[in-house]
């Protein structure tokens, strides 16, 4: 073996236990030996060496030794264990097999050369279902990578084509909105320009010689209701300006939400990413949940602004999902000294089953109804946040909320900007 061997001998009788040490020092110079002359022995020593093979006698004075066997067995314990007795019933041999014992050793046929075959033959099988585990947990591990590396190249994507949407969207609506409030605020001065002349029309009214001709101007201001027009259509005008104002502001908070051209780690107003993804699922929230913003005074964040607002919308939306009827959703933000931010979404929503709340963060698994949802919102967040250096909390109680706490750093490690450089 490439480790150290430590063998440790557990026979009640000293002359069989000094003759098996002799041995074994003969055939294994560099192993050292352990003794224990019981289980309650045994037990102890195992606790605290580092054993590698043990040889465990069928007869102790405060166990037999199957049932210690089944004990080591039953706490983990996977090294080789040779079971030593004084019989040589083949159905022992049969059940103590059965029972996790590596080897059989009858004491009547014990020798240097059977010892040394036995030993060297159950600690290379042992090694070689070591390294089979071994390679079962890289292959494991590497599957987990895979899925991760996949679930990161659909965040890519999907970021993606959200900025290239947002930028098509912003170019072909920013334009037409420009002009619109163009021509508006052209309108409304054209509008005064025009009130100005009517005023000064009316106090000439007085002067027309012609009693038809002002009875008939008197009848044409009461049936369009002029007072009336001049009050309504500056609040006409108004109210289109603040809605193409609206639209301007919508498209800025997309723009803010996917930071189209900002793909690198910067210092981010967290704060301003909050409110611009709250702005966004303002529609999928306002009629189920009541969005309460407690914000704290934060630092500017080192972080890639696009990601941390793709866990805003996650969670968001997974809030307004989780509220069936009517309730609130809290959104609190604070630091933790100078060097970590956090913020979390408190809802009052249906909550998460125990059950469920230890796969939340598995990749494609999801409770939502099929169609619903793809599963990824949660792991894709747990990967972005892992990936900033942070970590994402869950507390949940069935029947009145959940509550997502996510915790940044203030400040990348160099070692981290490096790390992430494909996030």
């Amino acid at each position: 073996m490439d480790e150290p061997l430590n063998i440790l001998v557990v026979d009640d009788d000293d002359v069989d236990r000094m003759a098996l040490k002799r041995v074994l020092g003969k055939t294994h110079h560099s192993a050292t030996i352990i003794e224990a002359a019981n289980a309650d022995e045994a037990r102890k020593l195992i606790a605290v060496e580092p054993v590698n093979c043990i040889f465990l006698d069928y007869m102790l004075p405060d166990s037999d030794g199957k049932s210690l066997l089944i004990e080591f067995r039953s706490n983990g314990i996977t090294v080789p264990i040779l079971m030593l007795t004084g019989q040589g019933d083949e159905q022992l041999a049969v059940e103590l097999m059965q029972s996790g014992a590596s080897d059989y050793l009858p004491k009547s046929t014990l020798s240097a050369e059977l010892i040394n075959r036995r030993l060297n033959n159950v600690i290379r099988i042992y090694q070689a279902d070591v390294e089979k585990r071994k390679a079962q947990e890289e292959q494991q591990a590497l599957i987990e990578q895979l899925k991760e590396a996949h679930v990161q190249l659909l965040q890519s994507e999907k970021m993606a084509s959200i900025g290239q949407l947002v930028a098509g969207v912003a170019h072909e609506i920013n334009n037409p909105v420009g002009y619109i409030k163009s021509n508006i605020s052209s309108l409304a001065q054209y509008m005064e320009d025009i009130f100005t002349l009517l005023t000064f029309y009316e106090r000439t009214e007085e002067h027309l010689v012609d009693p038809a001709a002002r009875a008939e101007i008197q009848q044409l201001k009461e049936k369009i209701d002029l007072a009336y027009m001049k009050t309504d259509l500056r609040s006409l005008l108004d109210e289109s300006l603040e809605g193409v104002n609206r639209v301007k502001q919508i498209v800025n908070d997309l723009k803010d939400f996917s930071h189209v051209d900002e793909a690198e780690w910067q210092s981010t107003d967290i704060h301003k990413g909050l409110d611009s993804t709250l702005n966004i699922v303002h529609n999928e929230l306002k009629y189920t949940a009541e969005v309460i913003k407690e914000y704290g005074q934060l630092p500017p964040v080192q972080c890639i602004a696009s990601q941390i607002n793709q866990v805003f919308l996650n969670l968001l939306v997974n809030a307004g999902h989780a509220i069936e009827q009517q309730g609130t959703i809290t959104v609190r933000t604070g630091t933790k000294g100078d060097e970590w931010v956090w913020f979390y979404v408190q809802d009052t929503g249906k909550g998460i089953s125990p059950d469920n709340i230890k796969h939340i963060f598995d990749p494609f698994f999801t409770t939502k109804p099929v169609g619903k949802g793809t599963g990824l919102g949660l792991s894709l967040s747990y990967s972005i946040i892992r990936k900033h250096g942070g970590h994402l909390e869950v507390e949940s109680e069935i029947d009145k909320g959940t509550t997502f706490q996510v915790w940044l750093p203030v400040k990348q490690i160099e070692q981290n900007l490096e790390l992430n450089k494909t996030l």
